[in-house]
């Protein structure tokens, strides 16, 4: 990363083609990146969106049913996008290393749009929860292919600063527009399905930005040495240093010819031809295939299988929070309006602004205290200690939430302050942990990490729906204030229970799995 001069190396080390991400100029970066952070808005916004008007949903549906709808069916318009959230992952992500990254944002894009027309016209409750689908099959692309095409144009220093921005923005202002959207269609039509309209302006503008400035991201990357080390990119954007032990096979000054050819050819390509819709990739089905492969060889590795568990448990209690909070505030005592229901998620936006300093300066302190102890070297193990502190406020967050949604008879007058709060504290949690387990992932699993990625946070999403579409049962079963504090103490017994072997065996495991691995991921 530094030279002998205590300068910056960039890394990936830029070609001179054209075509390369890393060569195009500071604006056009923003601006896509504008264009990924604005569909990751209007699609993780669009997803929460629908619990608000539940109270509004329900007595539509029992009136053209004539009272036959069930009511315990609403929380599928829920849970069921989170599930195919998941699926989107697993389809989408290995599917851009054949067709490219800008052919599936663009589709996806298109989805998303055509799923929001369809359930502001949807005339029932199958075929608004099929429209509901639609938009989690489609928006499940910020998850994890939005950040691999950040990963794509930025230098290795630089991409702290980038995703932050990017979960930052995506987070608060989805958050902050939910704030706002109950307003908006309490001030035209007081309709539920001017929710719908709302976010298909967003994301009109996303595929519109999307069309006209966003190029190709995805690049081939040839291998290049520095100070005897061969610096790796793989398709997915990771960065891998090798030794020459390390790296036999690979001719870097091969690759810098054909990269030289390739140059060549592609000065002459035109704007129109860098816009155009389908970019296939070469070897682009070898990829796609193995994508799955090394998804699959991810399972072997119990770091990734704890982390899959805890992600999943987390997402789960997110959208269990979001299936019941709008009814709980619209009745007594608190008697708060549809509009005002979406207040809850001024909580979610601090929350997420803040996860963003707890993630940041606690990882920086705490793993640089361990590192020191370890006489100087980085252990992926150091990153584990992080989860505690945010695992501990979304406990709190679960219990403060039952007991004051459970019991809102002994929290008259400004009690419901204790549900905004309760929601900060979760969404601190949540975003705190996506980060973190995004940095374990990649120091933990440097030479498959990125599928292992596209593991969790798909299969977290999978994983979830087990949760989400029964809790319900949950609180009948338990009560409402028993699940959610069980929820959390399940969430906060896993990351304990699960963490302290992980950190305290996973190197070893590292070490005698790891290379078996690598050598079978390249036989694949």
């Amino acid at each position: 990363m530094i030279d002998e001069n205590g300068h910056i190396r960039k890394i990936p080390v830029p070609s001179n083609d054209p075509t390369d991400p890393l060569t195009w100029s500071s604006w056009r970066r923003c601006l896509i990146l504008f264009s990924l952070c604005l569909f990751g808005t209007a699609g993780f916004g669009v997803v929460q969106s629908t619990p608000l008007f539940f109270s509004d949903i329900i007595p539509e549906y029992k009136k053209e049913t004539r009272g036959v709808f069930d009511a315990a069916k609403i929380s599928q318009l829920a849970s069921y996008p989170s599930l195919c959230m998941g699926l989107g992952n697993f389809l989408f992500v290995p599917l851009s290393m054949w067709w490219g990254r800008r052919a599936i944002f663009l589709f996806n894009n298109m989805l998303m749009l055509a799923a929001i027309f369809w359930a502001a016209r949807s005339d029932g409750f199958t075929s608004h929860l099929a429209s509901r689908c639609l938009q989690g099959l489609s928006c499940g692309v910020s998850d994890c292919l939005l950040p691999i095409m950040i990963l794509d144009m930025t230098f290795l220093h630089r991409r702290g600063l980038w995703m932050s921005f990017y979960w930052a923005s995506t987070a608060a202002g989805s958050t902050a527009l939910l704030v706002a959207v109950p307003f908006v269609v309490q001030g035209t039509t007081s309709n539920w399905r001017t929710n719908y309209w709302f976010w298909s302006g967003f994301s009109a503008f996303s595929l519109i930005l999307g069309i006209f400035l966003l190029p190709e991201t995805i690049f081939a990357r040839a291998p290049a040495l520095i100070d005897g080390q061969l610096i790796l990119t793989d398709h997915f954007g990771n960065v891998t240093v090798a030794t020459a032990e390390e790296a036999v096979g690979v001719n870097p000054t091969a690759s810098g010819q054909e990269r030289e050819a390739t140059v060549q050819t592609s000065r002459s390509k035109t704007l129109i031809n860098s816009l155009s819709p389908i970019h296939l990739q070469r070897h682009g089905f070898e990829r796609f295939i193995t994508t799955y492969a090394e998804m699959t060889l991810s399972l072997l590795n119990p770091s990734i299988v704890y982390i899959l568990i805890l992600n999943s448990l987390l997402f789960g209690g997110l959208v269990s929070l979001s299936i019941t909070y709008a009814q709980v505030l619209e009745f007594p005592p608190w008697h708060f309006s549809a509009a005002a229901v979406g207040t809850a998620n001024v909580g979610s936006c601090i929350g997420a602004l803040l996860a963003l300093l707890l993630s940041g300066s606690t990882v920086d302190t705490l793993s640089g205290m361990l590192t020191r102890r370890n006489g100087g070297v980085r252990e992926p193990e150091h990153i584990l200690p992080n989860i505690l502190p945010p695992a501990l406020l979304a406990f709190v967050g679960m219990v403060v939430y039952g007991c004051v949604a459970g019991n809102p008879e002994s929290h008259t007058g400004h009690g419901w302050i204790g549900i905004h709060v309760s929601f900060g504290l979760y969404y601190c949690a949540f975003v705190a942990i996506s980060a973190i387990s995004s940095m374990w992932i990649g120091e933990a699993t440097p030479h498959w990490s990125g599928a292992a990625l596209v593991l969790v946070c798909g299969g977290r999403n999978v994983l979830s729906f087990a949760i989400s579409n029964n809790f319900t049962n949950w609180i009948a079963s338990q009560g409402f204030q028993n699940a959610y504090i069980e929820l959390g103490s399940v969430l906060l017994a896993v990351i304990i229970v699960g963490g302290v072997p992980i950190y305290f065996f996973n190197k070893k495991v590292r070490g005698t799995w790891g290379r078996k691995l690598s050598r079978l991921l390249k036989r694949v």
